[in-house]
């Protein structure tokens, strides 16, 4: 309970400071699930999706998903808007400890009171990390893909595959599991997600031909709808490419040589984590490995982070959980530094250029990454044991 009063006070208070000194509210005022009812609402009168951007009260926003999930927003469209957002943040942090309870059950703990003490205080110590800050108060999808794919790919029955495949369909990048599933050789599996992949975005096409086929000829690349390649906010190898050299043709070939390495690692190393029995561990490498590659990721795409996190309580040294907390905690810095940016709202992302160093701070979530890869590689040795101690133990 003290942990949780802790992080109550440490999201809190900030906000409040910041609201006191400059008079506005550190929210994100639920902007994505505001546009994703504009999609759901676009498809049922009829409108086209990606032509132009969607109107909402705040100003116009494109819609960056596929059509499907659109046709998954519909029944946002029926609700009252005041609803939806009173409904964002209860919902999150029911997700979230349903996530960390799954990842905690997923390295042996038993279903017993220690572990509903150990999720609620999880669960209080993963909400101020900025993925899923951002998330929450974006009203982001993120986290409810992140608990579909974890629950679907930790089960064992012979449904196994077909939330993988419904995620794809709504988002791309959990497509990757796809190659995690081949590589651990579960083709059932992945046979399984690849066919609800493929049906669900048929159905897409049979309720929106028209939307579906301007998302798939080509809409669905252009990530500079919404966003500068090179902009601050992308936390991906492809912006970090594109802040070094510039966006161009180089910049789209050194990205596509370091995507493929990357994944290659990346899932080589999950691979490898789960044959060892560290079946959590590869879960949240194949899951940062993609956001890693994707063309564009925001802050709150990071939400692979979670269960990172929680292996990091459970196993790690003190160090390491100082330095995944220090990277990824939703610092305050509006009122450190007297920003008055709406995009990212807090984190380390968000700090000023200075000296050159922004290279370090401005890429943070690529630094957990690469130890999260180094991590992999030493679970791979024989003293990987001692590293991440088998499940259960």
């Amino acid at each position: 309970m003290a942990i949780v009063a802790l992080s109550a006070a440490v999201f809190a208070v900030p906000s409040l400071l910041h609201w006191a000194l400059s008079g506005q509210m550190v929210v994100g005022d639920f902007l994505d699930i505001t546009v994703y009812r504009a999609g759901g609402a676009a498809l049922l009168h009829g409108e086209p999706l990606y032509e132009a951007d969607l109107r909402v009260a705040v100003g116009n926003f494109p819609f960056t998903y596929t059509p499907f999930a659109a046709v998954l927003f519909t029944p946002l469209a029926l609700i009252p808007a005041w609803l939806c957002q009173a409904l964002v943040i209860p919902s999150h942090i029911a997700l979230l400890a349903a996530v960390v309870w799954r990842c905690l059950r997923c390295i042996g703990h038993l279903p017993d009171r220690e572990l509903r003490r150990a999720a609620v205080a999880i669960t209080a110590l993963l909400f101020v990390l900025e993925p899923i800050t951002w998330t929450m108060w974006l009203g982001q999808i993120n986290l409810l893909l992140l608990a579909v794919v974890l629950f679907d790919l930790t089960a064992r029955g012979r449904w196994s595959g077909v939330g993988l495949g419904i995620a794809t369909a709504i988002k791309l990048t959990p497509g990757l599991f796809i190659v995690y599933l081949l590589c651990t050789r579960r083709f059932r599996a992945a046979a399984a997600a690849a066919i609800t992949a493929a049906a669900t975005t048929g159905a897409g096409f049979l309720i929106a031909p028209e939307d579906s086929a301007r998302y798939w000829g080509g809409t669905f690349l252009d990530n500079t709808r919404f966003s500068d390649t090179d902009g601050s906010g992308n936390l991906s190898i492809n912006g970090l490419i594109a802040r070094l050299v510039g966006v161009g043709d180089a910049q789209r070939l050194m990205w596509l040589i370091c995507a493929i390495a990357v994944v290659a690692l990346g899932i080589g190393l999950a691979a490898v984590a789960r044959a060892r029995g560290h079946e959590l561990f590869g879960l949240a490498l194949c899951g940062l490995t993609a956001t890693a590659v994707s063309p564009f990721s925001w802050s709150h795409h990071w939400v692979w982070i979670a269960p990172l996190a929680v292996l990091a309580v459970r196993f790690a040294s003190p160090t390491a959980i100082a330095g995944l907390l220090a990277l990824t905690f939703a610092w305050p810095v509006h009122i450190l530094f007297g920003l008055d940016i709406h995009f990212p709202v807090l984190g380390i992302s968000a700090v000023p250029p200075w000296q050159g160093v922004e290279i370090v701070y401005g890429n943070a979530y690529l630094l957990v990454f690469v130890g999260a890869l180094a991590a992999g590689y030493q679970v791979r040795t024989p003293a990987g044991k001692q590293f991440l101690p088998e499940p259960g133990r």
